[in-house]
């Protein structure tokens, strides 16, 4: 990430002063302030409102970044961010990276009466009421609570910017994204906290508890006891699960201590599937350290182990208590570790998020490499379409069900080659294959060559040598199948897919010949 620098920046909802606020501070700073809409209206000689009204929100968005881009290059200014702006990832990876931020934080009545008797007009919240300018606060939240300083901003704004003078710069550590979610199950707390950064501190944002660490993380984590075990596709079997619950009854772990589970997707899901099941659930942490744990495994509370012929057949619905996400761990990754990764953010586009798409055309190269940037945005986007979807389904009975695309036929493959075949290589052959039907039912026609380019280009082998008859019976032990019929996620367009159970075994033979090497 950026070196911290010495500039400062306020973000918050509009009426709650950032303009005001920001003047006074580099007045006694004898620095500069920047107002990005301001700078916004001077680079492109049009209001934003009415940008926004001529071109769309999306379109603005993408022209803010630039404005913003060029904002923190003023090193040491003060910046005042027009309100949406932190909603994009990138921005606010180059916001964080300026300096000290600080939310100013009003309550929506106190908005309102200022928004009232603006000049400036914010088409986006009209007609401005108090439930409006709620809502939007709440969705913008896990970016705001992510600010190292929260100040009230309904005091007299020269109070506000004395508050800040004297504020301490930040620690090493940021957090970019902090949210509070839904816990939905019936035992344990009702709320959980996501919380994705760089350089985290655990001893902050987490509890002590019992640690179970994959033996390849170097992580200090603030656990009474830890237990190293080896990761990977063959951690996750019922003899390791065995070791596990026996290691927590040594150590008499009572219902009360939280497991932290350390690692990849295997760890992640081996300790939590412990956890869901000693002494009737202990509270679970997830500290993901890889892409694929990050962006999907460790977020949405389903946790499992494999059966030989059956992956993820015995697990449970047992939501963390809380996840920590340090994007810095993925520095030291292997390729083939981030790309397994890589595809789950792939799978995250396609189901619903075109944005996420363009980033990954335009930049995901880049984040397998050295585009750290990129790579935090590509995981928090992936992140957030997953929560998300849990929230609004969070036992699966519906629209949770999308976030199966490419692992009907891919988890097939998995367990076919022995597990030898690592998941984000079989999910992105799943994703084609599911792509092969799709085409045949009606969809985007540029879908398909579009995936093949954009896998192609992250490095994924778009074939491989299996038995198809192998193939079509493993998915026979597919834990999604309903009165015999296989459900199949199917993409239609970028950022849109449908749910169907009538797919021909003709029609998946025709799939599975298109990747067969």
């Amino acid at each position: 990430m950026p070196d911290a620098g010495a500039g400062f920046v306020l973000v918050g909802m509009p009426g709650s002063g950032k303009s005001t606020v920001g003047r006074l501070l580099s007045e006694g700073l004898g620095r500069e302030f920047v107002d990005t809409d301001a700078l916004f209206e001077s680079r492109h000689r049009i209001s934003v409102a009415d940008y926004l009204t001529e071109h769309g929100e999306a379109a603005f968005r993408e022209a803010e970044a630039a404005v913003v881009a060029g904002a923190c290059e003023r090193r040491g200014a003060v910046i005042g961010v027009g309100g949406g702006a932190i909603l994009d990832p990138l921005n606010r990876w180059a916001l964080w990276g300026h300096g000290t931020v600080a939310w100013l934080d009003a309550p929506p009545d106190a908005l309102l009466a200022r928004l009232e008797n603006d000049p400036v007009d914010r088409p986006t919240f009209r007609p401005y009421s108090a439930e409006r300018l709620a809502a939007v606060a709440a969705e913008r939240e896990p970016f705001y609570r992510a600010a190292d300083v929260r100040l009230d901003a309904r005091r007299d704004p020269s109070a506000v910017a004395r508050d800040l003078l004297v504020a301490e710069p930040p620690r090493l550590g940021r957090r970019l994204y902090d949210a509070e979610v839904a816990r939905h199950h019936p035992i344990g707390p009702r709320k959980a906290r996501v919380v994705i950064g760089v350089d985290l501190r655990l001893d902050d944002l987490i509890e002590r508890g019992v640690a179970i660490v994959d033996q390849r993380v170097g992580v200090r984590v603030p656990a009474r006891v830890r237990l190293d075990l080896a990761g990977g596709e063959r951690a996750k079997r019922l003899r390791r699960l065995e070791r596990v619950l026996e290691w927590l009854a040594q150590q008499r772990v009572e219902r009360g201590e939280a497991v932290i589970a350390v690692g990849g997707g295997t760890i992640g899901d081996l300790a939590g599937t412990a956890a869901a099941l000693f002494n009737r659930g202990l509270p679970l942490v997830q500290v993901p350290t890889t892409w694929l744990a990050m962006a999907d495994s460790a977020i949405g509370g389903k946790v499992a182990i494999d059966l030989a012929t059956a992956k993820n057949a015995v697990g449970a619905f047992w939501p963390p208590m809380a996840v920590v996400a340090d994007v810095t761990r993925l520095r030291s990754l292997s390729p083939r570790l981030r790309r397994d990764g890589m595809a789950e953010s792939v799978k995250s586009a396609l189901i619903g998020d075109p944005a996420l798409w363009r980033l990954l055309e335009h930049r995901g190269r880049g984040a397998l490499g050295d585009d750290e940037a990129a790579r935090f945005a590509i995981v928090e986007r992936s992140a957030r379409l997953k929560l998300d979807i849990c929230a609004r389904d969070p036992f699966e009975e519906g629209e949770r069900r999308t976030l199966n695309l490419g692992h009907t036929a891919g988890h097939a493959l998995e367990v076919t080659s022995g597990y030898l075949l690592r998941h984000g290589p079989a999910v992105a052959l799943g994703m084609r294959v599911a792509a092969a039907i799709a085409s045949e039912r009606g969809a985007d026609p540029e879908l398909a060559p579009r995936l093949d380019a954009l896998l192609r280009r992250l490095g994924f082998r778009l074939t491989h040598a299996f038995d198809i008859a192998v193939v079509t019976d493993a998915m026979t032990t597919d834990k999604k199948r309903r009165a015999g019929r296989l459900r199949w996620i199917l993409p239609m367009e970028i950022g849109r897919v449908m749910e169907v159970d009538d797919v021909t075994g003709a029609a998946v033979a025709r799939a599975l010949e298109r990747i067969r090497a």
